[in-house]
């Protein structure tokens, strides 16, 4: 499988939209001490991402295969028979801004730090579907996220390391036993041509999710992927 890094990644951080989501009023304390922290993360931070391009093939009614590697998921091989190549993806804050954030002092300055490592992975994120759509000249893109559906469990992150091969030296990132990614602030998935459109968030019941970004559908499983 063929594999592309993007490291050079910018920190773009709107400081005022970040101090009005942490309800941060401008002029105060607060807000100063803010400021110096970001200014200092905006030094540190590299956030960076890495790709892979292969094909997907079926393998049985609820498996997929892509690359070699088997994947378990009725949803996944739906998505992918159509799509015919899948894109599977690491993004992450960075170790160096994960490592900076560990010397944060207090509550309150540890929940900047992480609120501002969730805008560095939000930036890796930005600047990878920016590139893929660039080298697919504009095609709509989904993305599909082991563990945030039941029908593609947290384990099959295991596969989708195993598929991206050795991305601790590539970009920093590693996978616990526990499934757990490292840094915290990272994202894994695998994302595809479809011009339909997906989002997890269409097939998750789940509510009072504050990152839901579509309405649960309950007849969307048995009208496009029920047997």
């Amino acid at each position: 499988m063929d594999r592309v890094m993007l490291h050079d990644i910018p920190f773009d951080v709107d400081e005022a939209g970040l101090m009005g989501l942490l309800r941060i009023r401008p002029g105060t304390a607060h807000a100063a001490e803010l400021s110096s922290i970001l200014s200092r993360a905006k030094d540190i931070a590299r956030p960076k991402a890495a790709f892979g391009i292969a094909s997907a093939r079926s393998s049985g009614h609820e498996a997929l295969e892509i690359d070699g590697v088997r994947f378990q998921s009725r949803v996944l091989r739906v998505n992918l028979a159509e799509a015919g190549v899948a894109f599977p993806f690491v993004a992450t804050c960075g170790i160096e801004l994960e490592e900076w954030s560990r010397g944060m002092e207090g509550m309150l300055r540890s929940f900047w730090a992480d609120s501002i490592m969730l805008v560095a992975l939000g930036c890796a994120v930005s600047a990878l579907e920016a590139h893929l759509k660039e080298r697919l000249g504009g095609a709509a893109l989904s993305t599909m996220n082991p563990g945030s559906l039941e029908d593609w469990p947290l384990a099959e992150q295991a596969n989708l390391f195993r598929l991206m091969g050795d991305v601790t030296d590539a970009i920093g990132v590693r996978l616990t036993e526990k499934m757990v990614i490292r840094p915290l602030k990272s994202l894994s998935g695998i994302s595809f041509v479809s011009e339909e459109g997906f989002t997890n968030c269409s097939l998750c019941p789940r509510q009072g999710c504050d990152s839901r970004r579509e309405p649960y559908d309950a007849e969307l499983y048995g009208r496009r992927y029920g047997s």
